[in-house]
C-alpha cells in the first residue's frame, strides 16, 4: 500500500483488508464491503449530482450502480499530501461484459432495462432533490464563511479558499432577495441528453467537413490522408442522409413538464418542438415514452457481471433524455465487436423489449441512428487532434478496419429493414 493513498484510506471508516490494482484505479477489500478509490479529474458539481441521483436510485430500490462513499467530513473529495482529490465508491466482485460472448451481451442489456425502469421513476424527481441539496450546500457554506469572517479570515482570501466571486460572496452573505438564485453553487449542468442526437450528429458532419478541408490542404499527404480522402464522399454523403431523415422525422423528446389534469392536480407531459410538425407525431411517440434517466457512457467497460448479478458503474455522463441512445450506443458496439451479426441484433432488441416495449416508432428510430457513420467520424476526429509530427500507424489500421466492415454493415441494414417491413 503506498503512502500517499494510506493518507487518504484513513480519513474513512473502514479497515483495509487487502488492494489490488484495477483500470486506473485502486479495487479494495474493507471491511465494508469491496470498495474503488479512483483519482478524481471532473467537475466537483457533477460529482455532487451524481451523488444525490444515485440517492434517488437507492430509495427506488436499485441497488446495483456503483454507490459514490462520503469520507469522514461528508465529503465526497479526499487529497493526498499532494492535493490529489479521490473519489470513493462501493464496488463489485465481478469482471466487465465480454463482448464475444452472447450470454454476456443478453445480460448486460437486461441490466441496463432494468436501469432504465427505476430511470423512468427517477427523472422526474431529479431536479427537485438537487435543489434542495445545492440550498443545503449553499446554507452551509454561508454559515462556514460567516465563521471564518469572525475568526478575522479576509474577505479575498475566502472567495479564494471557496472558489467564488468577491461580488458572489458578499450578495449571499447580505442576503438574496426573495426568488432569486444563490450563485454560491453552480446550476444544475447536463451532460449533452439523447434529445440533442440530431444537432450532435449536424456537428459531426460540420467537423468531417473541416477534417476534409485541413486534409486537401496538405502537400505531402501520408496513408491515412490519401485513404481518408478516398472515402470521405461515402461516409459523408451517409451522415448528411441521417440528419435529414432524423430531420424529417420531426419534433425532439423534451423532458415533462408540469401541467394541470381535468382533476385539478398535476400530471407529466411533453413539449414537442414547435418546428417540424408533419412527421413530429411518430417521432414523439418514438422519443416521449423513453424520456428518462440516462447513462451516457454505457459499454462493455461499464458493466460488470458475476454468477447471479450485474452491476452499472461509472456515471460521470449521465443525463435526462431519451434512453433509447444507450441502447443505441451498446448495441452499436456488439455490432462492430460481431461482425454486424443482424440475429444478434434482434435478441438484444428482444432482451430489452421484454422490460421495455419497443414500438415500430422506435425500431425506425435506432435504425436511422445506425446508418450514421459514427466510427468513421470518431477515427477523423482522433486524427485531427492528434499531435501531426508522428502519426501513428493504429490510424490507418483502424480507418482500413471500418472501411472493410462498411459491406458488413450495409448487409446489416439490408437485414433490419426487411425485419421491420415483416415485422410492422
Amino acid at each position: 500500500m503506498s503512502e500517499k493513498l494510506a493518507e487518504v484510506f484513513e480519513q474513512y471508516d473502514m479497515e483495509i483488508l487487502g488492494t489490488k490494482k484495477g483500470r486506473g484505479a485502486t479495487i479494495l477489500q474493507t471491511s465494508e464491503g469491496v470498495r474503488i478509490l479512483e483519482p478524481f479529474r471532473g467537475n466537483v458539481t457533477r460529482l455532487e449530482q451524481e451523488y444525490v441521483l444515485k440517492r434517488l436510485f437507492r430509495e427506488e430500490g436499485c441497488s446495483n450502480l456503483d454507490e459514490l462513499i462520503p469520507n469522514r467530513d461528508g465529503l465526497l473529495l479526499t487529497c493526498d499530501k499532494y492535493r490529489q482529490p479521490y473519489v470513493m465508491k462501493a464496488h463489485f466482485e465481478g469482471n466487465e461484459c465480454d463482448m464475444r460472448s452472447r450470454s454476456d451481451i443478453l445480460r448486460s442489456v437486461a441490466a441496463l432495462a432494468q436501469f432504465h425502469v427505476y430511470g423512468r421513476k427517477v427523472a422526474p424527481r431529479f431536479r427537485e432533490a438537487w435543489a434542495k441539496d445545492r440550498e443545503e450546500k449553499e446554507r452551509r457554506k454561508v454559515e462556514e464563511i460567516r465563521r471564518a469572517i469572525l475568526d478575522g479570515e479576509e474577505l479575498e482570501r475566502i472567495a479564494c479558499v471557496y472558489e467564488v466571486s468577491q461580488s458572489a460572496l458578499e450578495a449571499a452573505l447580505e442576503g438574496e432577495p426573495e426568488g432569486r438564485e444563490r450563485t454560491l453553487t453552480e446550476p444544475l449542468r447536463e451532460e449533452e441528453s439523447g434529445r440533442e442526437i440530431p444537432d450532435i450528429f449536424r456537428r459531426h458532419n460540420r467537423e468531417l467537413k473541416k477534417i476534409r478541408r485541413f486534409v486537401s490542404g496538405v502537400k505531402r499527404k501520408n496513408d491515412f490522408e490519401n485513404l481518408f480522402l478516398q472515402v470521405f464522399d461515402t461516409f459523408y454523403s451517409q451522415g448528411v442522409t441521417c440528419v435529414e431523415l432524423l430531420d424529417a422525422a420531426g419534433g425532439r423528446c423534451e423532458e415533462p413538464a408540469q401541467a394541470h389534469g381535468a382533476d385539478g392536480g398535476s400530471e407529466e407531459t411533453f413539449r414537442p418542438d414547435s418546428g417540424g410538425r408533419q412527421g413530429a407525431a411518430g417521432r414523439e411517440k418514438c422519443l416521449d415514452p423513453h424520456y428518462g434517466i440516462c447513462h451516457g457512457s454505457f459499454n462493455q467497460h461499464n458493466v460488470l457481471l458475476w454468477d447471479g448479478g450485474e452491476a452499472i458503474v461509472h456515471f460521470e455522463r449521465f443525463s435526462r433524455g431519451c434512453q433509447l441512445h444507450d441502447l443505441y450506443q451498446f448495441a452499436r458496439k456488439v455490432m462492430e465487436k460481431n461482425h454486424f451479426d443482424f440475429r444478434l441484433l434482434k435478441d438484444v432488441f428482444g432482451v430489452y423489449g421484454n422490460r421495455i416495449p419497443l414500438s415500430a416508432e422506435d425500431y425506425r428510430y435506432m435504425y436511422i441512428l445506425f446508418s450514421y457513420p459514427e466510427k468513421f467520424w470518431k477515427i477523423a476526429n482522433g486524427y485531427y487532434n492528434a499531435g501531426k509530427a508522428f502519426l501513428s500507424p493504429k490510424y490507418v489500421e483502424k480507418l482500413r478496419t471500418v472501411i472493410c466492415q462498411e459491406n458488413e454493415k450495409r448487409r446489416m441494414l439490408g437485414e433490419y429493414s426487411a425485419f421491420q417491413e415483416r415485422k410492422y
